[in-house]
């Protein structure tokens, strides 16, 4: 039943793309984030469905949906040059079968991103974007968060649904990937147009939350904790009602106080980041990343995908001396970094390609949120706007402790910014044109 639901849910979004073919590019969204052919048990198991939606969407948008193209500003000009950057340094890796299998799924991350502002072009179908987005995810952490509730939980030991130890099936990266949904849910409840916005609404998109901030809980990773204290900075910061912020902030540290939480499971995992230098796992990464400054220093061009294989680093004693694997044994200790992985793998040409990307999407956010923030008709660009880049700042804090720089979520933000960036571009032209006639 499992298989012929998910098999089904995959076949509507092709479907329905043919009427409309961004639906079947939010097809792809769906089948980046949840991984169907993982889950299912038959009929599409272990099919490459993100090939079939590529494919789909670029057939249906060549032949229908070729109106009002967005330029090729700088934003989309660096994600051009990732894609052939790391297509490069893949060429070029000394460990090329670890490295084409990164590619295979990384590059179509990167060429995704590059035709969001192609096929999302109106506010219906950004919101659309964001809805399969954020439910998407949500299959995922709810059964996690569920499960907290429940009294499940423990790091590497929540049963989240999924396989393997990787997307969001790792813990770290659903803790910070659920903190990075928050703000966009809060925009949802706000103002979605496509659910009625009731009581009935409100309650689901809280509910949302409730589930994300268990599931963050319910990974005791360290990473999650930090993703929420950017998280709440933020929203101190963008808040007009900051004395609130700063009361709920001292309420709740008084109360965190008084509570002897190092008998949980939470409690004794946070208890960790005070005493990092003793922690083999953390001071396995210090040196990791030691390593990759060492290593980029003689290869400034990276070692490309898993360049980490290198290292042969096992981890480090209680005496904080590094352990290495035997001769002769292909392995290492991964980047656990958004910034070393980058660093690492594509070198500084691609380290500066990336987050220079990452900052003039920032710098574009900042500007549609001042620009359209007291604009009724695009006053919900400006929320969007700010709900973006709370979810990058969190991105970029909680990525430092895991290594998640070429998973979809980033390159979506950044790529929905031009999408964002475009359609308001389109709204003042288009009232512009319709204020010349007038007069005309």
């Amino acid at each position: 039943m499992q298989s012929l639901f998910l098999s089904a849910v995959f076949a509507a979004f092709m479907v329905a793309g043919a009427y409309a073919p961004f639906a079947a590019a939010l097809g792809f969204i769906w089948v980046d984030i949840v991984r169907p052919q993982q889950l299912a048990y038959s009929i599409i198991n272990g099919q490459p469905l993100s090939f079939i939606a590529a494919v789909v969407t670029l057939v249906l948008f060549a032949a229908k949906d070729k109106k009002a193209p967005p330029k090729f500003g700088p934003i989309l000009t660096l994600i051009a040059l990732f894609l052939v950057w790391i297509t490069f340094t893949t060429a070029l890796s000394t460990f090329p079968t670890q490295a084409w299998s990164k590619w295979d799924w990384a590059s179509k991350v990167v060429i995704f991103a590059l035709l969001i502002p192609y096929i999302f072009r109106s506010r219906v179908q950004i919101e659309a974007f964001l809805l399969v987005f954020v439910f998407s995810s949500g299959t995922i952490l709810f059964s996690a968060g569920i499960k907290t509730l429940l009294g499940g939980g423990g790091y590497g030991t929540l049963a989240v649904l999924g396989t393997g130890n990787t997307g969001l099936s790792e813990s770290s990266t659903l803790a910070v990937v659920c903190v990075m949904l928050i703000p966009l849910i809060m925009f949802l409840m706000r103002y979605t147009m496509i659910f009625p916005r009731n009581k009935l609404t409100q309650a689901l998109f809280l509910g949302m939350i409730v589930i994300a901030l268990s599931a963050v809980v319910g990974t005791t990773a360290r990473t999650g904790i930090i993703a929420v204290g950017v998280m709440c900075l933020m929203s101190l910061a963008q808040s007009k009602k900051k004395m609130w912020w700063i009361a709920g902030f001292a309420l709740t540290a008084i109360v965190i106080m008084n509570l002897d939480l190092s008998s949980t499971r939470w409690g004794n995992r946070m208890s960790t980041i005070e005493t990092y230098n003793s922690d083999g796992s953390a001071m396995g990464r210090i040196k990791v990343w030691q390593w990759t400054v060492e290593y980029v220093g003689s290869h400034p061009l990276g070692g490309g995908f898993d360049a980490y294989l290198h290292n042969r680093i096992l981890g480090a004693g209680p005496d904080g001396e590094t352990q290495y694997l035997p001769d002769g044994q292909i392995g290492g200790k991964a980047f656990h970094s958004i910034y070393f992985e980058v660093l690492g793998e594509q070198g500084i040409p691609g380290f500066i390609m990336y987050y220079l990307m990452i900052a003039l999407a920032l710098m574009k956010l900042f500007k549609l949120k001042r620009t359209w923030k007291d604009d009724p008709g695009l006053g919900w660009v400006s929320a969007l706007a700010n709900a973006m880049v709370t979810m990058i700042m969190v991105f970029l804090a909680g990525g430092s402790f895991v290594g998640i720089a070429y998973q979809p979520y980033i390159f979506y933000i950044v790529s929905l910014t031009v999408a964002l960036d475009q359609y308001v571009a389109r709204v003042v032209r288009d009232e512009l044109k319709t204020k010349g006639r007038g007069l005309s």
